[in-house]
């Protein structure tokens, strides 16, 4: 509601009392009079933006500065992908477009997180309160090179979600326990939360911000679908949780007011009826796109409930493992230590192999389990075997599949105890592809398919090979995700690629085939070596992105050298121990 509109209401005298009543509790404007604000008026708006709504501006070039009153604005800027991400988090109290005021530079897209009371202030109001209190100017250019030098502000100091919204997606679930489940889970956890129902519908926006500043969780929790006090939930919330009995059909008819751009894709909170996971029926597969992720609740199963726990609290540890071929075994050796070291394993995330044993751990194989179906399929059953006439590769990967629908059968990502993703390479777009629903085994497959050695997945239309093509340690996607520290696991190395003869590939066949034995790269190490030589600069940058990087350096463990398990194992086992007990590992109390 604009100020003139509140002018013609209200007598100025009342307008500008109450705006001072809010100015004077931020403690950035704490100092204005009631006359400056009287004076300030004619070039202000006051007004509100309902969460998930952009602010939309006259034009490119008008410059403002927004004060947030109550609420919470998200700052946004273009990705690299077309779409948007979000940068900073704007409180009650902060301002933003002090810098394009005064620079005259590019302005960024704004989007209410929340229900927000916003203070537009317009160039001349700007240069009058410049004027006034010019050591408040002060005050805000002291902040904005703050914000800008500030070297705490690197990829660590996340964005961090605190409210959410715990939607029924289907009828009879407004008794649904699960939202006091969860705040017992983390007040014993130490976090201080609270549960928001329908009695607070009338409360105005200023309660609810006052518990917002109070809580480090609130969970804010829908009655039915599609109800008014459903939609103000899904506008006050950062992520949206949808409730649904895995026994029951989903509508087909989406909700209202997901705040996508906000918020992101919403996820999906699966409630069993018996301990064991339940396989999903066939009409989940129509809106499989339509969520982010998925969270598995089975009654009694405290695990399940204590890692829902630690996502809602940015605590969850997110574990992303990279490719590697053979040498990728040593994901085993430090999954083992983790887990001694009490880490658990909430969100998974991998590529090629990286992707396969994140698969494992999260269908919650033990690590027996896991050992054992890595060695019958890639020790006692070579994979890349089935050789054929290289017309698209030179094996088959008949085999590949085999070996993957053996061991993973007819599971679906989404049918998965832990949230879980793989990526493959987009021959097609050029871009990553992610898997976050559908055949697990399919996943697989194309994030493992070397280009030139196993032939590509099709997907419809579009040719997926191996993700390390593009990106062979995931850990900016899983950053995305906002959910807490992140471990990942490199495997790559620095490998000896060098040959010495300057003949090399030009000699006789019978040549070629003794320099082969005597170790020296054969066709399936060059395309091994091509197939993921064009993601060093990706991998380089991404390492940074993870809390905890582990490196086990695994000399003379070749990409192919599937008989080296044991070995692989064991080191990835020791270095990764060593690595605890020099470093020790940030995150306790999860």
């Amino acid at each position: 509601m604009l100020l003139p509109f509140l002018s013609a209401l209200f007598p100025n005298a009342a307008l500008v009392r109450a705006l001072q009543a809010h100015l004077v509790r931020l403690p950035l404007l704490a100092e204005i009079s009631e006359n400056t604000t009287r004076r300030l008026l004619p070039e202000a708006a006051w007004f509100c933006l309902p969460g998930g709504k952009r602010l939309k501006r006259a034009s490119t070039g008008e410059g403002a500065l927004f004060l947030v009153l109550t609420g919470s604005l998200g700052v946004f800027t273009a990705d690299n992908e077309g779409g948007h991400r979000q940068i900073a988090q704007l409180s009650p109290g902060e301002v933003l477009g002090e810098s394009a005021l005064l620079t005259h530079g590019p302005q960024l897209e704004l989007a209410a997180l929340r229900d927000s009371e916003i203070l537009r202030l317009s160039p001349e109001g700007f240069e009058l309160l410049a004027g006034l209190h010019p050591r408040l100017m002060l005050a805000m250019i002291t902040g904005m090179a703050h914000r800008l030098t500030d070297p705490a502000r690197d990829h660590r100091s996340r964005i961090q979600a605190k409210a959410f919204a715990l939607v029924p997606l289907q009828e009879g679930l407004a008794d649904e326990p699960l939202a006091l489940r969860l705040l017992a889970a983390l007040m014993q956890s130490g976090t201080k939360a609270c549960v928001v129902d329908a009695a607070a519908a009338s409360q105005p926006a200023e309660w609810f911000a006052n518990l917002e500043a109070d809580h480090a969780v609130i969970l804010y929790r829908g009655d039915t679908p599609d109800s008014a006090w459903t939609q103000h939930c899904i506008r006050q919330a950062d992520r949206i949780l949808l409730l649904a009995h895995s026994a029951r059909p989903l509508p087909l008819k989406p909700m209202r007011g997901f705040k996508q751009q906000v918020c992101g894709l919403p996820e999906l909170v699966l409630l069993h009826s018996g301990p064991s996971l339940q396989r999903l029926q066939a009409h989940f597969g129509l809106r499989r796109e339509a969520f982010e992720s998925y969270h598995h609740i089975r009654p009694g199963n405290g695990d399940d409930i204590r890692r829902l726990a630690r996502y809602v609290s940015g605590r969850a540890v997110g574990l992303v493992l990279g490719g590697g071929g053979a040498r990728g075994f040593a994901h085993i050796g430090v999954v083992k230590a983790l887990g001694e070291a009490g880490v658990p394993f909430d969100y998974l995330g991998g590529v090629s192999m990286g992707a396969i044993i994140a698969a494992g751990l999260a269908c919650e194989w033990s690590l027996d389990d896991l050992e054992q179906h890595m060695r019958a399929a890639f020790v006692k059953s070579h994979p890349l075997s089935d050789y054929t006439f290289p017309l698209i590769a030179l094996v088959k990967g008949r085999k590949m599949t085999k070996l993957l629908t053996s061991n993973f059968g007819k599971t679906l990502i989404e049918d998965m105890a832990r949230p879980y993703f793989c990526i493959s390479s987009d021959l097609t777009t050029g871009h990553i592809h992610e898997h976050r629903a559908g055949p697990l085994w399919r996943a697989l497959r194309a994030s493992a398919a070397l280009p030139g050695i196993v032939p590509p997945v099709t997907h419809h239309g579009h040719l997926l090979v191996d993700g390390g093509v593009m990106n062979n340690l995931p850990v900016d996607l899983m950053r995305k995700r906002r959910i807490g520290p992140l471990i990942a696991c490199d495997v790559t190395g620095i490998i000896d690629f060098s040959v010495r003869d300057r003949n090399y590939g030009e000699r006789p066949i019978w040549r070629m085939l003794w320099q082969k034995v005597a170790g020296m790269p054969s066709i399936f190490d060059i395309l091994t070596r091509s197939g993921t030589l064009g993601s060093e600069a990706q991998r380089r940058l991404v390492r940074d992105e993870a809390d905890i990087l582990i490196e086990p350096p695994l000399e003379g463990v070749g990409s192919l050298d599937w008989k080296s398990f044991d070995r692989a194992v064991t080191e990835g086992y020791a270095y990764t121990a060593r690595h605890i007990d020099k470093h020790g590992l940030p995150l306790k109390g999860l």
